[in-house]
């Protein structure tokens, strides 16, 4: 498998991770397993992180397919 391909494979995986678990935390937080002072702000605030950690990861990530596909990898 290429280094460019690899970048594709874990950006997708790494993105699912995070979504996967911002929703199972938000998930947590409705049905009050999980208990908040203020349920709206902590699932502004997980949607938020979570959304913020997956702009970073793709950025990263795209980049480094880039860099890999102009090397020919």
């Amino acid at each position: 498998m290429k280094k460019s391909t690899r970048a594709l494979v874990g950006l997708v995986v790494l993105e699912l991770v995070i979504l996967v678990g911002a929703w199972w935390l938000v998930s947590q937080v409705q049905s009050g397993a999980m208990q908040a002072p203020d349920p709206g702000a902590a699932i502004t605030q997980i949607t938020q992180t979570a959304g913020g950690a997956m702009g970073i990861i793709a950025v990263v990530l795209v980049l480094a397919f880039v860099h890999h596909r102009r090397k020919g990898n």
